[in-house]
């Protein structure tokens, strides 16, 4: 795996406002020197914007909604999406002061960056349970179940490429 292939797999995850949760690798990777971070993160932006219409194209086949439901979801999935986004910016500044401090980690440095994942993890809960009776307001029951299956399953998708692609602290 080349240098930018692990900063932009790394990255690409947050681009579904999704996190760390899981970092393990098989093969580390080594991390992107800083000359190709301004290239990728141009690259990141670009795969961000494709990636979320790619999401929404698979949450509206999963989600039947009909006219009258498509009329409340959609202004309010696009407001649960504009605060995921904001996570996945935190997700993204955590992994590039990781792919920063990679080979120079020290334990103090890496304290922080497990709180902040941390922190970063309990805003991602929080907006979920947020928007729970948010989204119960205008579907029903089930129809709410199956959306956040769905957001699991891409969020579940995700977390394993970027497993493949965060190397490991040393």
């Amino acid at each position: 795996m080349g240098k930018q292939r692990w900063f932009l797999g790394c990255l690409c995850v947050v681009i579904l406002g999704v996190g760390p949760s899981v970092v393990l690798a098989q093969q580390p990777a080594q991390p992107p020197a800083a000359e190709t971070q301004k290239d990728a993160l141009e690259d990141i932006q670009l795969t961000r914007a494709v990636i979320q219409v790619e999401r929404q194209a698979i949450v509206t086949q999963a989600m039947d909604l009909t006219p009258a439901e498509m009329e409340t979801f959609w202004p309010l999935y696009r407001e649960y999406r504009l605060e995921a986004v904001k996570i996945g910016d935190r997700v993204v500044a955590l992994l590039l002061r990781y792919a920063a401090a990679y080979d120079k980690l020290t334990d103090a440095t890496a304290d922080k960056l497990l709180t902040d994942f941390v922190k970063i993890e309990q805003a991602r809960a929080n907006l979920k349970a947020k928007f729970l009776p948010r989204f119960k307001k205008v579907l029903p029951a089930t129809k709410v179940a199956r959306f956040y299956q769905v957001e699991n399953k891409l969020d579940v998708l995700i977390l394993s490429e970027m497993a493949e692609n965060i190397p490991l602290v040393r």
